[in-house]
């Protein structure tokens, strides 16, 4: 796999999307501040800062969602107040996590490796960067063609624009994250290799010697070669453990934010879901009903596939971590697996596989499949007591409402 070509794909695709001001110099395998990556960022603000003034200004979708829901409308105006602090906190985010960055691509080896195997590799790193946008382009596409390719009005556009934006330039940290993550797999699947070979060297070498009786003297450079080598190793290794979980620490508090910024989002595609498929429906034709539908799901779309991903990233990262751990206990566990002067390196490098990749949010909450998909389950469970408690508060005031009339009636 070409790593290099993956993190320029990843720097440019995070830089048109706004996360990024910083280009990838190959030469120096370093981020470096550019000229266009910040004018990019200064024209996207100017853009949104535009798009969010329509927040305080007259739009008929704004006053649409007034009149059909209340709160349905406090939701859209919480969306776009929270927008402001995501975006100027992603662009600040974004700069920290660069400086961290760099010291992590440090650990990565850039050289291109054949073969059909890293060519598969380098196409699962690029659907972990892209799958999001393939998702959000089909739905786009299929919408725009249930509404004849016309535009909807201006306002309603800007006003689209200012709550869809800040969520595209913070995702990029998610995006950022998986990159890194896949990328420290692979090394840490090269690492494995390179000792694994060089234990079975040893191994082998030993072996002879106990064959021989130890009536052949071992040659006094070849053992001290082997140490060294896998001291070499033990120090890559916690190089690349200490330098990637700095990158977590430091990106650990986008991906809470972006987490809470997707619940609201998902609050607002399911509160308007229900209360569309009960009542609102009604007002709409077929083809504005397909539109409303397309729409609705693209919001469950778009976050599910930005979890898939950062899921994906991560429990492959564990995997790999763990086929380490297990392979280097396992030579520990034979008493000729390892020679004598390694075992010391090799159970160093086992405790940092078992301690320095445990990543925990806030210094408290694992970071695993289980506890993030518990913690989607929690989300979700509040949500739809949310949105019960609505719904049920307004079948109540429906319910009183033709009592009264009932009675007057009378």
């Amino acid at each position: 796999m070409n790593n290099l070509r993956v993190l320029r794909s990843a720097n440019v695709l995070l830089l048109l999307t706004g996360y990024q001001m910083h280009w990838f110099d190959s030469k120096q395998q370093r981020y470096r501040i550019s000229l266009p990556g910040a004018v990019n960022v200064f024209v996207l603000a100017c853009i949104y800062a535009a798009c969010f003034a329509q927040h305080f200004q007259n739009s008929a979708m704004l006053k649409t969602l007034l009149d059909v829901s209340p709160f349905l409308s406090g939701l859209t105006r919480l969306q776009l107040l929270l927008s402001v602090k995501v975006f100027s906190y992603a662009v600040f985010a974004s700069v920290r996590a660069v400086g961290v960055a760099n010291e992590l691509t440090v650990s990565l080896p850039m050289t291109n490796a054949p073969g059909r195997r890293c060519v598969v590799k380098e196409l699962i790193a690029y659907a972990l960067l892209g799958a999001t946008f393939v998702v959000l382009l089909s739905f786009g596409l299929y919408i725009g063609y249930e509404m004849d390719f016309k535009l909807p009005p201006l306002k309603d556009i800007m006003i689209g624009t200012a709550l869809f934006l800040p969520h595209l330039v913070l995702a990029g940290a998610l995006r950022f994250y998986n990159i890194f993550a896949w990328l420290t797999r692979e090394r840490l699947s090269q690492l494995q290799t390179d000792v694994d070979e060089l234990l079975s060297l040893s191994q082998v070498r030993t072996e002879l010697q106990l064959v021989a009786g130890g009536s052949t003297a071992p040659d006094p450079a070849a053992a001290p070669t082997h140490v060294d080598n896998l001291l070499s190793q033990c120090e890559q290794l916690q190089l690349l453990a200490k330098h990637f979980s700095d990158f977590f620490e430091c990106m650990q508090h986008s991906l809470l934010l972006l987490l809470g910024f997707n619940g609201n989002c998902l609050l607002f595609g399911i509160y308007s879901y229900v209360y569309y498929s009960s009542t609102w429906h009604i007002l709409f034709n077929d083809r504005q009903q397909r539109v409303f539908y397309a729409g609705n799901a693209c919001i469950y779309a778009c976050i599910g596939c930005d979890y898939a991903c950062l899921l994906l990233a991560q429990t492959l990262l564990e995997q790999q971590r763990l086929r380490f751990w297990t392979c280097l206990s396992e030579r520990l566990a034979q008493s000729t697996a390892v020679a004598k002067p390694m075992r010391r390196t090799v159970k160093n490098m086992r405790d940092i596989l078992h301690n320095s990749f445990r990543f925990r949010f806030l210094s408290f909450w694992r970071f695993n499949l289980a506890n993030f998909i518990l913690l989607l389950l929690l989300q979700i469970l509040i949500i739809a007591l949310i949105v019960i408690y609505h719904y049920l508060d307004d079948a109540i005031l429906m319910t009183n409402e033709r009592f009264d009339s009932n009675d007057d009636d009378e």
